[in-house]
């Protein structure tokens, strides 16, 4: 029997009438993860700030000498091996095992961040063409877990405090506070978004920028000299852009999982050290035949600052993508420790430039709109990668990169390079 318009005006009055404050969760809020979120930031910030001059001066002299350019990615193979024959779980990307993780008991070992740090420094320091959001998602992750336990956060909140720690070392070492944020709560889910611990994460991810800037300096992540631009007769190109993205994403998901089945079978202690061999050459063959120093890739993202700033010739580009696929499948596949985002940026980035030979006004624009379809056709964080890439280069070029990513996250539909997504799916 249905209500009447009155009986319904009614039950809405007693209804709100019956609204009270949780005092008990507000409190709770305040005295407890208002004060984890800031020593979580304050924690991350100092531990960002290391392992980013790490990653710098172990580079400066690897540039400065070239023989340890030839002797060090196979030192990295070797010492990553011994390490994930002690502890698997370090190998390769980090997000994939964190994402498994929030689903068990007990906490990340100190031991095993340590091993991620080691192993993560060496990795983009030099010659591997990884990123950093998966150790600092690994590293991030522990470190909220272990604050967590020292501020008696129950077992069952576990997770908050992981993903509140990943965000901020995310943050931090991406400078992009928000971005870094939502991508932490967004990356666990295939089609979905952890809203709960927002606010905390916010808030330790802000910090964690604050203290990372100051000691290694204000300026973007993506340093943009030109000013991007585009009118509306770029958005059907933009669609397309995000199309391609979203094509190539399936030939790199399908080609990495391919590779890392195969890797399996070969025993973890030996398993980096021949994927860096067959890898190596990829990279010596791109950087002899093409202008793209990609070396320096990890370190200082200045490649990708020269694709948005210049024209390259296709056949560079898509040699760009090729080489990229396979040596990703080849190291980070194989245990080198590392993120995949760097490396989609750098796909996208290369896609972007290819229709800027269509608007050579707009290719700043169109690299934009290539990076974020292709983070976000990859891992499945459409959000994210709009607000990340916003921040990073300190441009605005969000309606473009809106089209381009809602594009290549929908013609990606059903497929990521985190498989640990499907089982959070929600």
């Amino acid at each position: 029997m249905k209500q009447s318009p009155a009986n319904k005006v009614k039950e809405y009055i007693s209804f709100t009438r019956q609204l009270k404050l949780d005092r008990f969760e507000i409190i709770q809020y305040i005295v407890k993860w208002i004060p984890f979120s800031i020593v979580v930031g304050i924690a991350t910030g100092i531990m960002a700030s290391i392992f980013d001059y790490t990653i710098v001066e172990i580079n400066k002299n690897i540039i400065a000498n070239k023989k340890i350019c030839v002797i060090f990615p196979l030192s990295v193979g070797i010492i990553t091996g011994l390490i994930i024959h002690r502890f698997p779980g370090v190998s390769g990307p980090g997000i994939n095992y964190i994402i498994w993780h929030l689903r068990e008991k007990g906490r990340i070992p100190a031991i095993c961040m340590l091993a991620k740090f080691v192993t993560s420094a060496l990795a983009l320091s030099g010659a591997f063409l990884a990123g950093r959001e998966g150790p600092s998602f690994y590293i991030g992750a522990g470190v909220g877990e272990w604050l967590g336990k020292i501020f008696k956060i129950t077992e069952k909140e576990k997770k908050y405090t992981a993903l509140i720690g990943a965000g901020a070392f995310t943050g931090a070492l991406f400078k992009a506070p928000l971005g870094g944020a939502i991508f932490a709560l967004e990356i666990g889910y295939l089609y979905d978004i952890e809203y709960k611990p927002f606010g905390q994460t916010l808030i330790a991810s802000v910090i964690s920028y604050s203290i990372f800037s100051w000691f290694r300096g204000m300026h973007p992540f993506i340093e943009i000299n030109t000013i991007p631009v585009w009118n509306i007769k770029h958005i059907p190109y933009f669609v397309l852009t995000g199309m391609v993205a979203s094509a190539i994403t399936y030939l790199f998901a399908i080609h990495y999982s391919l590779l890392n089945r195969i890797s399996l079978s070969i025993k973890p202690i030996i398993r980096p050290i021949i994927g860096t061999v067959m890898a190596i050459p990829l990279l010596i063959f791109i950087i002899s035949i093409t202008n793209i120093h990609l070396l320096s890739l990890p370190v200082n993202y200045t490649p990708l600052t020269n694709l948005i700033e210049y024209i390259y010739p296709v056949w560079e580009l898509l040699l760009i993508i090729v080489v990229t696929i396979l040596f990703i499948s080849l190291t980070l596949g194989f245990g080198i420790s590392g993120g995949l985002i760097l490396p989609n940026l750098l796909i996208g980035a290369a896609i972007g430039n290819i229709f800027g030979h269509i608007f050579p006004g707009e290719i700043a624009t169109f690299v934009m709109a290539g990076m974020g379809s292709s983070l976000a056709a990859s891992a499945k964080t459409p959000l994210a990668a709009i607000v990340l890439l916003t921040e990073m280069s300190g441009t605005n070029v969000v309606i473009p990169m809106a089209v381009a990513v809602i594009t290549s996250y929908i013609f990606s539909f059903g497929i990521s390079m985190y498989k640990a997504q499907q089982i959070m799916r929600s």
